[in-house]
């Protein structure tokens, strides 16, 4: 019998493929997430630190020229937290997109690789159904077979 071939073998190769590029694109999402959350936690603790300079030199007595400076500086630095907070939130609206494309190419391949599975149980099936007839008729044969050699050569007639 014919070795067993999927007829759909370049499809599932498609859908693995295309598999393996949303599980790249779902790990790429990730790490911008992670980018995001780091650069928006470090700004944050920038903020802190700066508030802490802000209070210190208030107290101190410092010029307000040092404290608009540092105040400017404030400002800027909201603005960043601001912009890191979109793009995070951006970042993980890219990544839960990704996660469901992820999702939406394991579910295409998998369902073709349950109908290969099917079609392979199939093939086996049949395959050990076909040795099983012919070890029965070789089984059914046998002993036919083995009584043939065994009688004498053609005996002469006697007179």
């Amino acid at each position: 019998m014919k070795a067993f071939r999927f007829p759909l073998q370049a499809i599932l190769t498609l859908r693995q493929q295309r598999e393996q590029e949303a599980q790249r694109q779902y790990a790429r999402k990730l790490q911008a997430v992670e980018t995001a959350h780091r650069n928006l936690t470090a700004t944050r603790r920038e903020l802190q630190h700066l508030a802490d300079e802000y209070h210190l030199r208030f107290r101190q007595g410092a010029q307000s020229q040092d404290l608009r400076r540092l105040d400017l500086y404030r400002h800027a630095l909201n603005d960043r937290l601001t912009r890191f907070q979109q793009e995070l939130a951006a970042a993980r609206k890219a990544a839960e997109r990704a996660w469901l494309a992820l999702v939406q190419a394991t579910q295409n391949r998998q369902a073709l690789d349950q109908y290969r599975q099917k079609l392979r149980r199939a093939y086996d099936y049949t395959l050990a159904r076909d040795e099983q007839r012919l070890l029965d008729d070789l089984a059914a044969r046998a002993p036919t077979l083995a009584g043939a050699w065994r009688q004498p050569a053609h005996n002469p007639p006697s007179p």
